[in-house]
């Protein structure tokens, strides 16, 4: 049977982008049971939408024959062909957004963080509930076949033994200083800073490899934060989260517009062995090299290789559960959102981080 969903994509930047390359690539594939067609594209301009579908190469012949088309965003909303929608917009507008979708009865897929705090991604939750509609937030890291891999490895197999500590980093060096305050990635009204841009993935890796619990299940950990605050735009361009769990294993979680990060992006030390994982990318985890203490053991070393960016994967989890009347995800549940955005909310606090809307 093939499961057949029809996207509506919000926002015609280039995260939205990335996702279409990976929806489009599958599409092609013969032997594909899951299908993926996109109906519109919601932008600011019809301009904008067009030439988000030219420049992206939206064609009926990758697109199960149905031409694309691009609405405006109240039409977009009412449109009733789309079953899902993707927001790939700045966070400090995926509330409205997110829950503008939900009210016109769509499904939704919507950019992490999924909101600028617990508070508000909480409030969507309830709202997802009352429709009766899918939501989840695209942490598409959490969906790779490393991951699972390195779980089973991890919680399953104990091939690294017992783990006590995690080194977890997602630096990329934008040259703040030479940037405009006005800019999205300095603009603290457009919920700017290192912590929710791209150090959730590192708290993210503090979840996924620490504990093989999720959300209201998870096991007991508590958690300290530096942030440095710039004092021109007022946000942070560097973050430190520590987390200790109660049953000891520890991680230092980081992040940072100033710097590059190291090739390995993760360490994570076991009394067996050590995990590395490398990318061109710290959100996309394609690689993992496990090298043993004991020298005799030849090291375990999976690399991806195909043509996805990676969004497929959390695009084929969300078919499949849609499909069976799910309304959240078994791989990232409502909770372990709420647990995640509760992380940053308390480092944010620890640190006088507060953004405008919040107030």
């Amino acid at each position: 049977m093939t499961i057949t969903l029809n996207w509506g994509i919000l926002g015609a930047g280039n995260i939205s982008g990335q996702f279409v390359h990976d929806l489009l690539v599958n599409n092609v594939d013969p032997e594909g049971s899951i299908k993926h067609t996109i109906i519109s594209v919601g932008s600011s301009s019809a301009s904008k939408g067009e030439d988000f579908i030219k420049s992206n190469g939206i064609k009926t012949s990758n697109n199960n024959g149905v031409e694309a088309i691009t609405e405006e965003y109240d039409d977009f909303y009412k449109n009733g062909k789309i079953d899902i929608v993707y927001v790939g917009t700045p966070h400090t507008f995926h509330k409205e957004q997110v829950t503008q979708s939900l009210e016109n009865g769509k499904h939704v897929l919507v950019e992490k963080p999924i909101t600028l705090n617990a508070k508000d991604a909480r409030e969507l939750i309830e709202l997802a509930k009352s429709k009766n509609k899918f939501l989840m937030e695209g942490v598409w890291t959490r969906f790779f076949p490393s991951v699972k891999l390195i779980r089973e490895h991890i919680f399953e197999k104990k091939t690294l033994g017992e783990v006590y500590k995690l080194f977890a980093d997602f630096s990329m060096n934008f040259e703040v200083e030479k940037l405009p305050t006005s800019l999205r990635g300095r603009d603290i009204k457009l919920g700017a800073g290192a912590t929710l841009d791209i150090g959730i993935y590192s708290v993210t890796y503090g979840r996924i490899l620490l504990d093989d619990k999720l959300g209201e299940n998870s096991t007991p950990f508590d958690t300290k934060s530096f942030l440095s605050l710039d004092p021109t735009d007022k946000v942070d361009h560097d973050s430190t989260i520590l987390i200790k769990y109660e049953n000891g294993k520890q991680g230092i979680l980081t992040s940072s517009n100033h710097t590059n990060g190291p090739d390995s992006f993760v360490r994570l030390e076991g009394t067996e062995a050590v995990l590395e994982m490398w990318s061109d990318n710290p959100a996309r985890p394609k690689n993992f090299k496990i090298t043993f203490t004991d020298k005799s053991k030849s090291p375990i070393v999976f690399e991806e290789k195909n043509d996805y960016n990676g969004f497929i994967y959390e695009a084929n989890s969300i078919a499949k559960e849609i499909n069976e009347g799910k309304i959240e995800s078994s791989v990232l549940p409502w909770s372990e959102t709420l647990l995640v955005m509760g992380i940053m909310d308390k480092a944010r606090l620890e640190n006088g981080l507060i953004y405008p809307q919040e107030k």
